[in-house]
């Protein structure tokens, strides 16, 4: 249960708006401040006012089925400082930490949790009594609306709890209110071959009926897989939606049964892996049909944080072309003198 010293006092908190833990709109409020010790009897009074309560954000842990990717929870730190100016104007939802009766777990709010924890200042929430499901459910009503949430983080955090099985298809259906296709296609994302993942990279951008689309294309072979990762970086950026994406993959195998017989299988897409089976980088032809490197995230990843020197890279690979170049050269003189 939680200790009483993180419960500090309670708040008034109206909202008419839908949320989650008012499923009616109906406005709420609370005349009395509440005792702590009221807690493990019932969050609601008799007239079904809401109790929010100020808590230390420290000791709130996110769920492990939290549904917001760090590169999608926005400026946390503009958060923070409308807190300390404002207040936080929204409260979180929070349940008992099943392993640790001196914490939470946190189901919604993880931009405000994280604000608050910047600040320094008491973290607003409702807690309730919720199961694993109630939890899913809840967070995923809350968030299904959301704009500055991807259809990807949606996606990839439906697909998670269907297969730890703590909610099913037919529960965001009947819950979110939202079609069969609607909730397939945003399950899409999961089905997508993970050489295409990482291809595009950032999928923060890319809609579900695109995710659809990628699965369905890709699931017709690997020419169509092919195809697709030709466009990786359209698709990255949000330029390509479903119907172009299918129309320009279908033009490209059209285009390639022309040349396939004559085409040096050097020159097709080719990935080169390290001794011990690491993929290091692929030989790919680019949309003028030239060839290029591409590294996949973890080589990516390496990169960004400088445990490989990009400029280190560069030199080694520059001195390997020349070398080439040279014998190219040397190989050019040796045939022109024969000539002669």
């Amino acid at each position: 249960m939680p200790a009483i010293k993180d419960i500090q006092k309670t708040s008034k908190f109206k909202k008419k708006a839908y949320r989650p833990w008012n499923m009616e709109g109906e406005e709420h409020s609370s005349n009395s401040p509440a005792s702590p010790q009221q807690y493990p009897q019932t969050e609601e009074s008799p007239k079904g006012a809401i109790k929010v309560y100020d808590i230390n954000p420290e000791n709130v842990e996110n769920w492990q089925f939290h549904d917001r990717p760090k590169s999608e929870l926005g400026n946390v730190d503009a958060l923070a400082e409308e807190f300390l100016q404002i207040g936080q104007q929204q409260p979180c939802i929070v349940r008992p930490h099943p392993d640790n009766p001196e914490k939470y777990e946190l189901i919604i709010g993880e931009r405000r949790w994280r604000a608050a924890v910047k600040a320094k200042v008491p973290l607003k929430a409702i807690i309730r009594e919720y199961d694993d499901n109630t939890a899913a459910l809840a967070q995923a009503a809350e968030n299904d609306n959301r704009v500055n949430l991807s259809d990807y983080a949606k996606g990839i955090s439906f697909s998670k709890l269907i297969d730890q099985k703590i909610i099913t298809q037919k529960d965001l259906i009947e819950r979110l209110g939202k079609s069969k296709q609607y909730v397939s296609a945003l399950l899409s994302f999961d089905k997508i071959p993970h050489q295409i993942l990482e291809a595009i990279g950032d999928m923060s951008k890319v809609s579900a009926r695109t995710a659809e689309k990628i699965k369905q294309l890709a699931d017709r072979g690997e020419d169509y897989c092919q195809g697709i990762l030709l466009y990786s970086s359209k698709i990255s950026e949000g330029t390509m939606g479903h119907n172009k994406l299918e129309q320009v993959v279908k033009r490209h195998l059209k285009e390639g049964i022309k040349t396939a017989q004559t085409e040096p299988l050097k020159m097709r897409d080719k990935k080169v892996l390290s001794l011990d089976g690491r993929h290091i980088f692929t030989w790919r032809k680019d949309n003028n049909h030239l060839p290029s490197i591409h590294f996949p995230k973890s080589i990516v990843s390496l990169l960004n944080t400088n445990e490989l020197s990009l400029d280190d890279l560069t030199n080694k690979f520059g001195e390997i072309i020349e070398n080439e170049l040279e014998k190219v050269k040397k190989s050019a003189w040796a045939d022109k003198t024969t000539e002669q």
